[in-house]
């Protein structure tokens, strides 16, 4: 039973990715996933109910095992942030709608019931570029705003994600994200540039 309601929000999520929430009918969730309404209302009182669900399978994507193996502490911080940068290009390059968290946040992002767990999904992503970025700093001795800088990563990204489904442009897409290293690397330079300019207080 659990088996048949992941199936049918992972071929609901497709569906999403592809024409947007808004553009989805239980009609099309229905057929794809080869259901009829009577097994589709046993697992999902609407359709609203369903985008929730989905949107949980992101959530739990960053917060669960796949991001803690993307994001495994074994790795260093640089190979963390490399690897879901790759990930991200992979996904694009194959299939350009966009990403999925950032498609449904701009559509959905202050709408009920949805804009609570596409928080989560967020602070989860956030939270996994927030630790890679604190010890990053750490390593190199320099007091960051780590969260201000995940969000800078987590805009570049997904922004980048956003504006490669408009313009297409190949090019364009893969320097931007290869800047993700430098935004790391100069939120920390800055920092400990600024602490060794600062002049010791002399004390009497």
């Amino acid at each position: 039973m659990a088996n048949r309601r992941q199936h049918i929000i992972e071929l609901a999520a497709d569906v999403v990715y592809r024409q947007g929430f808004k553009g989805t009918s239980v009609e099309n969730v229905l057929e794809i996933a080869g259901v009829g309404k009577g097994n589709f209302y046993h697992y999902f009182r609407s359709k609203d109910e369903l985008g929730v669900a989905i949107i949980n399978e992101i959530e739990k994507w960053f917060s669960g095992p796949p991001g803690d193996e993307m994001f495994a502490a074994t790795k260093s911080p640089e190979t963390r942030l490399k690897d879901y940068v790759a990930h991200v290009a992979q996904d694009r390059h194959r299939d350009n709608r966009g990403d999925p968290l950032g498609n449904l946040a701009a559509e959905l992002g202050d709408v009920e019931p949805f804009a609570k767990p596409l928080r989560r999904a967020v602070s989860a992503l956030l939270d996994r570029f927030e630790a890679l970025v604190s010890e990053y700093a750490l390593e190199r001795g320099a007091p960051v705003d780590a969260r201000a800088v995940a969000r800078e990563l987590a805009a570049q990204i997904h922004g980048l994600s956003t504006l490669y489904k408009v313009d297409r442009d190949d090019s364009g897409f893969d320097r931007g994200l290869e800047r993700c290293e430098d935004i790391l690397r100069d939120a920390v330079l800055a920092k400990t540039q600024a602490q060794s300019q600062t002049p010791l207080t002399r004390t009497e």
